[in-house]
């Protein structure tokens, strides 16, 4: 279940993931959290200095774009 949820949170938002999954939003996020420690190599963020994200709504309805930089 766990993958299922941080699979669908990186492609939807996390109410969205929430209502389908009936589960609590501070749950999704737990989860989340504790499958990107499990999975993330820390190695990998050693020499990252500044990351930036942004979301913009592109329309109503909730569907945004998200930019990782």
């Amino acid at each position: 279940m766990s993958s299922i949820v941080a699979g669908s949170t990186a492609k939807m938002d996390k109410t969205t993931v929430t209502k389908l999954t009936r589960i609590a939003q501070k749950t999704v996020g737990t989860i989340c959290e504790r499958v990107v420690a499990k999975e993330i190599d820390p190695k990998r963020l050693e020499k990252l200095s500044i990351i930036g994200v942004d979301e913009i709504a592109y329309r109503k309805h909730h569907k945004y774009i998200t930019q990782v930089i």
